[in-house]
């Protein structure tokens, strides 16, 4: 049971990376992997976390932080075709969701 316990924590690893915004200043992101429910399941997740006026303010706030872009490609390709009942769909991915 450990082991297991063990396995899916290092599973969960996230980092944070800090870009340059489209409003002149830096945003600080979250990379993880979407959930097992998610429709993009074991895939890329980026999510925002902070904003800041300057490179240094981020580094100081996030000093653990990468500096520069990471891109989250994620693709639907791994998606069924023949999914008439979407919400039938999502309730079996819940009901079998490790988080």
């Amino acid at each position: 049971m450990l082991h297991w316990f063990v396995l899916f924590v290092s599973m969960q690893v996230m980092s944070n990376h800090i870009e340059h915004n489209e409003y002149g200043g830096f945003s600080v992101y979250e990379l993880g992997v979407y959930p097992r429910s998610s429709v993009l399941a074991g895939q890329t997740r980026k999510s925002f976390v902070d904003m800041f006026d300057t490179l240094e303010q981020a580094q100081a706030a996030y000093p653990r932080a990468d500096v520069g872009g990471d891109v989250a490609v994620n693709t639907f390709d791994h998606l069924r075709d023949d999914v008439d009942d979407l919400e039938a769909y999502e309730q079996d991915c819940l009901r079998y969701e490790l988080y």
